[in-house]
């Protein structure tokens, strides 16, 4: 499955409806979730004030999310196959993840 365009390419309106903050312990100061009202499955990770990745619902064909960091799919090394997250926090939380291994 190709990694679709980026949600900020995508023709979305500017600027995001929702912003959730993310927990400060887990992943320190100023990240969020960002979101439009119009297009409820696609969550903006935001990090230390720009773009970090993106979660993404239904891209399985159920309810499940996956994360994407740099134009990837984060998941298995093994089998290729994309990582599905039962909440977009928990899909946040692997973006962040590649984010401080990618530093």
């Amino acid at each position: 499955m190709s990694v679709p365009r980026d949600p900020l390419l995508r023709g979305l309106p500017c600027g995001m409806d929702v912003r959730i903050p993310l927990d400060q312990a887990v992943f320190g100061y100023s990240w969020q979730l960002a979101d439009w009202t119009v297009q409820p499955g696609v969550l903006v990770v935001l990090g230390e004030g720009h773009q970090v990745g993106w979660v993404e619902r239904g891209l399985d064909g159920g309810d499940g999310r996956v994360a994407v960091c740099e134009g990837y799919f984060l998941g298995d090394p093994v089998t290729l196959e994309a990582r599905l997250h039962d909440t977009p926090e928990h899909a946040a939380r692997t973006v962040h993840q590649s984010y401080l291994q990618n530093l």
